[in-house]
């Protein structure tokens, strides 16, 4: 098994609110049954600056799920990146959207995209309306924030694979922050590619990791991993101390 282990390395301008994205959830969700009539995801407007460079869709008996190969072409890190997200089925029909209301944050958004390198991005919960996706569209819309005034370097160490396809396969791991800000409900999206094609992909969600700390971490995949090389994608959720 051949492991890339990716870590975030980010030089941005300015400064950020250290909000994360389950505390805005929570805040919206305050705002009681308004939440519910709140309109889901919608992006009219393109962001030139990032490309799709790679999108993948895969199924097994758990479910489906997609992944995009994103990249700022840009100057500048680019913050809370909203990914609007429409899935496929062979005859074209629309079986999978991201735009509903109530989605978890990183379902809908890429944390951060540092300027001129590759980032990973997963959504392993679609809810399928009709038959398994085989194909996908992902349209960036608008930076929502500019990057961290310090480096935030985050990395994945010492992954390893447990079970098996028939029980399910799972990258057990640990993820260090080299960095003096605590990450609050940190994503971490992992990728299988084998012959260049992403055979699985799965994600799992840190919801407390302090500064210069570790925390193990459980991803499971949808599709099976076996004998594939590893991806991981750990881009920071908090930006700047309080």
């Amino acid at each position: 098994m051949a492991l890339v282990l990716a870590s975030t390395a980010v030089l941005g301008l300015g400064a950020s609110g250290c909000e994360t994205t389950r505390e805005q959830a929570a805040r919206v969700a305050k705002s009681g049954d308004s939440a519910f009539r709140q309109e889901g995801l919608a992006v009219a407007r393109a962001n030139r600056a990032v490309s799709v460079v790679s999108t993948a869709v895969i199924s097994d008996v758990n479910g489906s799920a997609v992944a995009a190969v994103l990249k700022n072409n840009g100057p500048r890190a680019l913050v809370d990146v909203p990914l609007q997200m429409v899935a496929r089925d062979r005859s074209g029909r629309a079986t999978a959207r991201n735009d509903l209301p109530g989605l978890e944050h990183g379902l809908t958004h890429v944390a951060l995209l540092p300027p001129g390198r590759e980032v990973v991005w997963v959504n392993d919960q679609l809810t399928l309306d009709g038959d398994r996706p085989v194909r996908v569209a992902v349209t960036p819309g608008q930076s929502r924030g500019e990057g961290p005034s310090q480096p935030i370097e985050i990395s994945v160490e010492n992954p390893v694979l447990e079970g098996d396809p028939a029980s399910g396969v799972t990258a057990v791991g640990r993820v260090v922050n080299h960095s003096g800000v605590a990450q609050r409900d940190l994503i971490v999206a992992c990728i299988a590619r084998k012959g260049g094609r992403v055979v699985a992909a799965g994600r799992a969600i840190v919801p407390n990791l302090r500064a210069n700390g570790k925390a193990t971490i459980h991803i499971y995949f949808i599709g099976n991993p076996r004998g594939a090389e590893l991806l991981f994608e750990a881009q920071p959720s908090t930006l700047e101390k309080k």
